[in-house]
Order: structure tokens, then C-alpha cells, then sequence
């Protein structure tokens, strides 16, 4: 399993947490909520880890640097593997932007609970393919409050559907689903 170590914990965790796969496609998350923070995965996210690495990364909330992702994302480009992101909440747009950075790296970004955006506004990046794969709208439909957190089940299941479609077909640039 790689170890990333580029600045120690964040709060109350490391800032990268990597685990699944050595190698192989790569699924890079950007967790402005830090919920990795005993340096594990989440329980739902067992069986992503079988089939991909996974790259957790804590951001600061509020919108602070990716730096950090940029690095894991230079990391697995030198190792020419190809990634997904999956972005959470208000780094949504600086994720789409490093994304178009490193599009012969990532291969799409799923999105979850973006930041607002106006109707006719979309969260893109010129040659980045992205879909939101979950969203908390509030209400007796959702089981959380919104924001939904990266860990939750629906999440999970929301990625192995756009993975899934992802291997069959290319997506248009946003899709609710």
C-alpha cells in the first residue's frame, strides 16, 4: 500500500489516507468534511477498495488549497495511471479546474452535493466529463441532512453506477444521478 505523507494530520487525521489496490485505476477523493480520520477508509467503501487504489484526501473546509491533491494527482500521472475524482460540497469548481489540469489523468469527476450553482450555470472544466453521483436535497426523501457525507452508502452506490456507465458509454457533461 503506497504511503503519501505531505504535511502530517489535519485536525484529527492524516491529510492523504491511501488504500485499496497498489495499483491499477485509481479513485482520488476530495473530502472537505475530513472523514477519514483514523487514517481508514469508510465501512461502505470495502468494495471500491477491491477494485481500485484510493487516494482520500482532506482538504481544509471553506474552499482551502488542493495542493495536496495536485500532488497525489502528479503522482499518479508520473505512474501513468488514470483516475476518477470524487468531489464533495464547495471544492466542487477548484476540483474540476485541477481535473482539466491533469486530463490525461482523470478521466471524469463525480460529483456530490456540488456547491450551488445557478440553473443554468454548470459545474465543468473544458474536457473533463463530470456527473453528479449523489445529492441531498433535504426532506423526507433523503435519510441525512444535506450535505450527504462522502461515506454514506448512497454515495458509494451512486459511484459504482457512474463507473459502471462510465465503461459503457461517455456521459454528457452533467447528469443527475
Amino acid at each position: 500500500m503506497r504511503q503519501f505523507d505531505s504535511g502530517g494530520p489535519r485536525a484529527q487525521g492524516p491529510v492523504v489516507v491511501w488504500a485499496g489496490l497498489d495499483e491499477g485505476p485509481a479513485l482520488v477523493v476530495v473530502d472537505p468534511a475530513g472523514a477519514a480520520t483514523r487514517a481508514e477508509l469508510p465501512t461502505a467503501w470495502r468494495p471500491l477498495a477491491e477494485r481500485f487504489q484510493i487516494a482520500w484526501c482532506r482538504v481544509p473546509v471553506g474552499g482551502g488549497s488542493l495542493r495536496d491533491v495536485e500532488d497525489v494527482l502528479e503522482t499518479l500521472a508520473q505512474d501513468h495511471t488514470r483516475a476518477d475524482l470524487v468531489v464533495s460540497g464547495l471544492v466542487s469548481e477548484g476540483a474540476m479546474a485541477l481535473a482539466a489540469l491533469f486530463g490525461a489523468t482523470v478521466r471524469s469527476v463525480l460529483l456530490v452535493d456540488p456547491a450551488p450553482v445557478e440553473p443554468n450555470d454548470r459545474v465543468r472544466a473544458d474536457g473533463v466529463r463530470s456527473r453528479v453521483v449523489a445529492r441531498s436535497v433535504g426532506g423526507d426523501r433523503d435519510r441525512v441532512e444535506p450535505p450527504i457525507p462522502l461515506g454514506h452508502p448512497d454515495v458509494v452506490e451512486g459511484i459504482i453506477t457512474a463507473l459502471a456507465d462510465a465503461d459503457r458509454e461517455p456521459w454528457p457533461d452533467i447528469h443527475d444521478g
